[in-house]
């Protein structure tokens, strides 16, 4: 007797539960939230640039296993476990479509991110979950520095030991490929092997150089446009 009162009590209550879980005047297909589906619509799989703001805002939809839109379910957006990336609103309600929409702003380190669109039923119980996600890029170029010596001895008409290379890096410190930089053998009648070469994956650019004949001091400079730490200078000092 007392386990036939038990599963009444449990069933009642699981009745009560998939009720409220409907929003206004809507009845979902059997009464039940399982009968709830969310799918992103709008704004996934984007590349952006690290810190920045995707360009397009994701959309997801809720609906009934019919089709049917339901309105004013809230949506929580949740960004994977180490993922450092936020979403403006992070819980949003769906319109007349059954649409709700956030911004999302990509982490500071480039890579792959990912997230989840997810329906809340009374209680902050999650329901149901859609994933997406991004790629971040490093950023545009935002300073200029050397790697290795700036400073070495050499002998007239020679080729220094070691090249000479420098590292681009955007705002957050990662590297940027693809930069144009500059080199200009711009004191002394030196030579660099080439007076453009363009940073590799790892924002590296190098240059081969041969001093001239001169004794002394003798400078090669690598620029960047609009780049903090640009020129860097290399120089060579030539005593015989």
């Amino acid at each position: 007797m007392k386990q036939l009162k038990h599963l009444r009590s449990l069933g009642a209550a699981l009745l009560a539960v998939s009720l409220s879980g409907c929003g206004g005047d809507l009845t979902l297909p059997g009464t039940s939230v399982a009968g709830l589906k969310v799918r992103v619509v709008g704004g996934a799989d984007q590349t952006g640039q690290v810190g920045q703001q995707l360009a397009d805002p994701v959309v997801v939809q809720v609906q009934t296993d019919d089709g049917s839109p339901i309105v004013s379910r809230k949506v929580a957006f949740v960004a994977s476990a180490g993922g450092a990336a936020g979403f403006t609103p992070d819980t949003a309600v769906t319109d007349s479509k059954g649409e709700a929409l956030t911004r999302w702003v990509l982490g500071t380190a480039p890579g792959t991110y990912t997230a989840e669109a997810r329906v809340v039923a009374m209680g902050d119980t999650t329901v149901l979950a859609a994933p997406f996600q991004a790629d971040a890029v490093a950023g545009d170029p935002d300073t200029l520095r050397a790697v290795g010596p700036t400073s070495q001895p050499g002998r007239r008409g020679q080729t220094l030991a070691d090249p000479l290379t420098v590292m681009v890096v955007d705002r957050f410190g990662n590297r940027v490929g693809g930069v144009d930089v500059t080199w200009n053998a711009s004191k002394g009648d030196g030579e660099v092997s080439q007076e453009t070469v363009v940073t590799d994956a790892d924002g590296l650019s190098s240059v081969i150089w041969t001093l001239g004949n001169s004794v002394g001091v003798q400078k090669v400079e690598a620029k960047v446009d609009k780049a903090t730490g640009s020129p860097v200078s290399f120089t060579a000092v030539v005593l015989f």
